[in-house]
C-alpha cells in the first residue's frame, strides 16, 4: 500500500500554501497515485511527493511536470512559482558579475563590456572638442557608460550628476578634487564670473574632463550651463528629447545607438568570464534575440542578475534562466511592484498610459507604438526609473515587448480592444487634420464622431480639442440645414421670384448635405468591409466634387476592388510583389512562398518554392528565397507557373537588393558563428553578383567606398549602384552613385549630421533616387543630373515617423506608404516644388507598393487579417468611367432610398 502524504499544518506560509494548492490540484484530478504521476511527468514518485510536501520549493521544471501530469494550467503555475521563488531568492554574493537593477558605477569597469568602440570615439572626440554631447534614450545606459566606460578610459575625470542646483553641486565636485578651497567658494566665485571655471582647472588640474550625467535637467538653469561650456573638457549626457535644446551649446554630437548582437553576447559573456563563470549558449542566443538593437541592457543586467542566483556552480545555465523567467518576468515583477505602489488616481493614470502606448493590428496582433504624450511628469519619471517606459527623441514608448505580456496589460487590452481600435484612428485622424493645416473636411463627422465622444476620459487634451471642434462643426452644419428649411417653409406664400433669385444657393447647400451623406455612407461601409461603398462615395463625388470626396472615391474604389488571394495564404502573410504588379509571392500556411500571377483585379495561383522557403526579394523574372537555416537561393520566374532553382548563394551572404531586371545582385557578406551572429574578427564587406549566368553568379571587383557601404540600392538595370557612405568622424552620411565597373559620377551633399539611411529607392528611368532619412522617417527625392551632382527636388515630411516605402511611375511621381497612410506628390525637373496629388488614409499597410502602367494604379497591401493587394488609380476620371462601363456605378432603387429617402435621385453617368 502506498504511503500517506504527511499532513501540512496550518497553510500560514507562501511555500505552505503553494504545497497545499499542489495537493488540490491532484485532488481534482481524480487523486491519481504518485507512481502513476511518476509515469505522466517522467519523474520519480519521491520526487513529485517532495513537490507537495511543503518544506522547500520545487525546481520549476518539478513543479511544471507535476501540474501537467494533474491536467493543470501551466502558465498561472508558472507565474505564482517565479513570485515565490523571487521571496526565497538566495542574497546576491558580492562577487556577482552584474550589477542588477542598478547602473554600473565606478568601481564597475572591470565587468563593463560591449561599449569599447563607443568610448574610443567618445575619447577622441574630447582631443579635439571642448563640449561632446551623448544623445541617448532612457536605457540606453548613459549613467553607466559615463562611471564604468568613460571615467577609467580618461586619465583625470570626475563625473557630476546636477540636481535642482546644479551650480553648487558643480563647484562641490571639483572642491573635492582642488586643494585648499570649498564647494562655497568656488560656487560663489563661478556665479560671478563663469569663466574662473575654466581658469581653476588650468591651474590645478588641467587635464580634467567632466562628466555630467543628466544634463536635461539643468538646462534650464544658465549659470551652471554657463560655466561649464566654459570648461577646456566636457562630456555631457542627455536624453534623447532634449537633444533639440543642446543644439546652440556647438558641441559634437555623439548618439548612443543600442547594441548590436555582438556587443550584447560581450556583455553578457566577459563579466562572467572575468571571475571563471560561463554562460550556456541558449541563454545567451535567448537574450540576444530579447534585446540585441533595442535600448535594453538595463533588463538583461537584471535578468542576467536572476539567473546567477540560480547558477550550477560557476555556471549560468538554461534551467536556471528559465526559473529565473528572461527578461518578461523580470518585466512583469517590476510592472506589478510598480503599480501596486500607486495611489488610486495614479492607478488610472497609468492604466491610459500604458494603453496609449499600444497598437491593435486588425489580425488582433498587439505592438509597442511610440507616442508624444501629454501626462504628469512625476507620474512619467517614475515608469521610466521602473524601466517599464523609454523617451526617446520621437516621444514615449513601452521599454521592451516584454511589456505586452504583463498579464495585467492583457486583460486591459482585452477589456478596451473596441476602444483602442477607435481611438488609433483618432490618433491618425488628427495627424492628417494638422498635416492638412487643419482642413475643415478632415474632421470628424456621423458614427465617427459619435464613436470618439464615447472614448470620454481615454481622450487627452488635443484629442478632445479635435472632438469638441469636430462637434461644433457639425452642430453648425445641422443648424445650416434647419435654418434653410424654416427659410423655405417661410417663403412658401411668397414671391415666385424671390424663390427663383434663391434656387441656385439652395441647390448647393443641398447638394453639399448630400453628397456629406453619401460620403459618411462610404465611409461606414468600407470600415465594415461591406460592398457599395464605391458606389456612394461616387454619388458624394458627383453632386460636390471636392478634394476630400475626390479622396474617398479613390480609398473607395480601391477596397471593393481589392485583389484577394483565396486559398492557402497565412493569415498576416508575408507579400512580395514584382516590379510592374504582374506577379507576387505569398506565404502559404505551412510558412513556403508560392508565385502568383497578378491581372488587374485577380490573383492566380502558381508553383510553390521549396518546402519553407520564403521570398526576400523578387524581380521581375528572378526570386531570392531564405530557406528555414537562413541560407538564401536563386531562383528563375518566367512566370507564376514556370519557376524554377537556379543554385543556392554563400551561406554567409545576406541579400540588400536585386536589379529590377534582375541581372544583378547586391547584399553584404561577413562572418557569423554558431548562433548566426557576427564574429568579432569579420568584417561585413558589400558583395556584387553579376547574374549573366544566373547558376553561376560572378563576384564583382568593388572600390574600397563601396565595400564599405552600409546601404545600397541598383538601378533598374543593375548598371548602376547607389551607396550610403558613412563617415563616422563627421557623422555624415553621402550619397555616391558608381557606375558598375566604371567610375563615380558627381556624389550628393553630405546628409544633415547624425541623419541615417534607412533605404534607398531608384525611379525605373534611373533619373531619381528616394532616400528615407532615419529616425526623422524623411524621405528626399534626388534627381539624377547627367554629369553634376544630384539636385534634390522633393521632401516628404512624416507625420508618424514610421519607416516608409517609395516606388515611382513612369512619368515623374513618387508614391510612399507608411503605415496607413498612402501620398502621392508630382515630381518636376525645374525649380518648381512638387504638388501633393494625394494624401489618403486607407486600410493599406507599411509595405512596398508598386505601380503598375498597365492598369494605372498603386498595388498597396492590405491592413486587413488576409493578405489583399489595394489598387489605388490617382485618375478620378478613370474610375468613374470604368465604373459606368461596366454598369457598377448606380445604386439600386432599394439602396437610394434606404440611405436617402425621398430626395431625388443623382445621375452619376454622364450629365446630370
Amino acid at each position: 500500500m502506498p504511503r500517506g502524504e504527511r499532513p501540512l499544518g496550518p497553510e500560514d506560509t507562501a511555500l505552505l500554501k503553494f504545497a497545499g494548492d499542489l495537493r488540490r490540484l491532484r485532488d481534482q484530478a481524480g487523486k491519481p497515485s504518485y507512481r502513476e504521476l511518476a509515469r505522466r511527468a517522467n519523474y520519480s514518485p519521491t520526487a513529485l511527493s517532495d513537490a507537495a510536501g511543503g518544506r522547500k520549493l520545487p525546481s520549476l521544471a518539478l513543479t511544471l511536470a507535476f501540474v501537467r501530469a494533474c491536467e493543470g494550467d501551466p502558465a498561472p503555475w508558472t507565474r505564482r512559482w517565479r513570485e515565490l521563488a523571487a521571496e526565497h531568492a538566495l542574497p546576491l554574493h558580492p562577487n556577482a558579475p552584474y550589477p542588477g537593477a542598478e547602473p554600473f558605477g565606478e568601481d564597475d569597469a572591470k565587468r563593463f563590456f560591449g561599449r569599447e568602440v563607443l568610448v574610443e570615439q567618445i575619447v577622441e572626440s574630447t582631443r579635439t572638442k571642448p563640449l561632446t554631447v551623448l544623445v541617448g534614450a532612457s536605457g540606453a545606459g548613459r549613467t553607466s557608460l559615463l562611471a564604468a566606460g568613460l571615467k577609467p578610459a580618461f586619465d583625470d575625470a570626475v563625473v557630476i550628476t546636477p540636481g535642482e542646483h546644479a551650480l553648487e553641486d558643480l563647484a562641490a565636485a571639483l572642491a573635492e578634487v582642488f586643494e585648499n578651497t570649498t564647494g562655497e567658494q568656488l560656487a560663489a566665485e563661478f556665479r560671478q564670473d563663469p569663466d574662473h571655471v575654466r581658469l581653476r582647472i588650468r591651474q590645478h588640474r588641467p587635464g580634467l574632463t567632466l562628466l555630467v550625467d543628466d544634463f536635461e535637467k539643468a538646462l534650464g538653469q544658465q549659470d551652471f550651463v554657463s560655466a561649464l561650456t566654459r570648461c577646456p573638457h566636457v562630456v555631457v549626457a542627455v536624453r534623447a528629447d532634449r537633444r533639440d535644446r543642446c543644439a546652440d551649446l556647438g558641441g559634437h554630437e555623439i548618439v548612443i545607438e543600442p547594441m548590436s548582437a555582438d556587443q550584447l553576447r560581450r556583455a553578457i559573456t566577459e563579466p562572467a568570464a572575468k571571475i571563471g563563470a560561463t554562460v550556456e549558449t541558449a541563454v545567451i542566443a535567448r537574450l540576444v534575440a530579447d534585446a540585441a538593437n533595442q535600448h535594453a541592457l538595463p533588463l538583461v543586467q537584471q535578468t542576467l542578475t536572476e539567473t546567477w542566483r540560480r547558477k550550477r556552480g560557476m555556471t549560468l545555465s538554461q534551467a536556471g534562466f528559465e526559473e529565473a523567467g528572461g527578461i518578461e518576468h523580470v518585466v512583469a515583477r517590476a510592472a506589478t511592484s510598480f503599480f501596486e505602489g500607486l495611489s488610486e488616481d495614479d492607478r488610472r493614470a497609468a492604466k491610459r498610459v500604458f494603453l496609449r502606448l499600444v497598437s491593435v493590428q486588425r489580425n488582433g496582433i498587439v505592438q509597442r507604438r511610440t507616442r508624444k504624450l501629454d501626462i504628469d511628469a512625476r507620474l512619467l519619471d517614475l515608469l521610466v526609473k521602473a524601466r517599464l517606459v523609454t523617451i526617446t527623441e520621437d516621444g514615449v514608448a513601452l521599454a521592451h515587448d516584454a511589456v505586452l505580456r504583463w498579464p495585467r496589460l492583457t486583460e486591459w487590452i482585452d477589456e478596451e480592444r473596441e476602444n483602442l481600435g477607435t481611438h488609433q484612428q483618432l490618433v491618425t485622424a488628427i495627424e492628417l487634420w494638422e498635416a492638412s493645416d487643419r482642413d475643415p473636411l478632415a474632421l470628424y463627422r456621423g458614427a465617427r464622431l459619435r464613436k470618439a465622444k464615447d472614448l470620454g476620459d481615454f481622450l487627452t487634451a488635443q484629442e478632445r480639442r479635435f472632438v469638441d471642434i469636430s462637434t461644433r462643426r457639425e452642430t453648425r452644419r445641422s443648424t445650416a440645414l434647419i435654418a434653410v428649411m424654416a427659410v423655405l417653409i417661410a417663403l412658401v406664400p411668397g414671391t415666385v421670384v424671390y424663390a427663383l433669385a434663391n434656387e441656385r444657393k439652395i441647390t448647393e447647400l443641398n447638394d453639399r448635405e448630400l453628397g456629406g451623406k453619401a460620403i459618411s455612407e462610404s465611409e461606414a461601409l468600407m470600415e465594415q468591409r461591406q460592398p457599395y461603398a464605391d458606389k456612394y462615395a461616387l454619388v458624394g463625388y458627383t453632386v460636390n466634387p471636392s478634394i476630400e470626396a475626390e479622396k474617398v472615391l479613390r480609398l473607395a474604389n480601391a477596397v471593393t476592388h481589392g485583389i484577394p488571394f483565396t486559398g492557402t495564404p497565412a493569415d498576416n502573410a508575408s507579400v512580395q510583389v514584382a516590379p510592374r504588379g504582374e506577379l507576387a509571392a505569398v506565404t502559404d500556411e505551412d510558412g513556403t512562398d508560392r508565385v502568383w500571377s497578378l491581372d488587374e483585379g485577380r490573383a492566380l495561383p502558381g508553383k510553390r518554392f521549396f518546402d519553407r522557403h520564403t521570398v526576400v526579394k523578387l524581380a521581375e523574372h528572378r526570386a531570392v528565397t531564405q530557406d528555414a537555416t537562413g541560407r538564401q537561393h536563386l531562383w528563375d520566374v518566367k512566370s507564376a507557373n514556370d519557376i524554377t532553382y537556379l543554385t543556392a548563394l554563400d551561406d554567409r551572404f545576406r541579400v540588400m537588393d536585386i536589379s529590377a531586371d534582375g541581372s544583378r545582385l547586391a547584399g553584404k557578406i561577413g562572418g557569423v558563428d554558431e548562433l548566426g551572429l557576427p564574429t568579432p574578427d569579420s568584417t561585413e564587406r558589400t558583395t556584387l553578383y553579376d547574374l549573366g549566368d544566373p547558376r553561376h553568379p560572378r563576384q564583382l571587383p568593388l572600390p574600397a567606398s563601396v565595400r564599405d557601404a552600409g546601404i545600397m540600392a541598383l538601378s533598374y538595370d543593375g548598371r548602376e549602384l547607389a551607396t550610403g557612405v558613412w563617415d563616422a568622424a563627421k557623422s555624415t552620411t553621402t550619397l555616391e552613385f558608381w557606375a558598375v565597373g566604371g567610375t563615380f559620377a558627381p556624389a550628393a551633399p553630405p546628409l544633415p549630421q547624425n541623419v541615417y539611411v534607412h533605404s534607398l529607392t531608384y525611379s525605373s528611368d534611373g533619373r531619381w533616387l528616394a532616400v528615407e532619412h532615419s529616425p526623422q522617417g524623411i524621405v528626399q527625392v534626388w534627381q539624377r543630373v547627367p554629369s553634376g551632382a544630384p539636385v534634390l527636388r522633393a521632401t516628404i515630411d512624416s507625420v508618424t515617423r514610421s519607416t516608409a516605402h517609395v516606388t515611382f511611375t513612369d512619368d515623374g511621381r513618387v508614391a510612399v506608404v507608411r503605415d496607413n497612410i498612402f501620398e502621392v506628390q508630382q515630381l518636376y525637373t525645374s525649380g518648381r516644388p512638387a504638388d501633393r496629388l494625394a494624401y489618403v488614409t486607407g486600410q493599406g499597410r507599411g509595405v512596398q507598393p508598386m505601380y503598375r502602367p498597365q492598369y494605372g494604379d498603386f498595388l498597396v497591401r492590405s491592413g486587413a487579417d488576409n493578405p489583399e493587394l489595394l489598387p489605388y488609380v490617382l485618375d478620378a476620371s478613370r474610375i468613374i468611367k470604368k465604373m459606368c462601363e461596366k454598369d457598377e456605378a448606380r445604386l439600386s432603387d432599394s439602396e437610394w432610398v434606404k440611405s436617402f429617402g425621398e430626395v431625388e435621385r443623382v445621375k452619376v453617368c454622364g450629365s446630370r
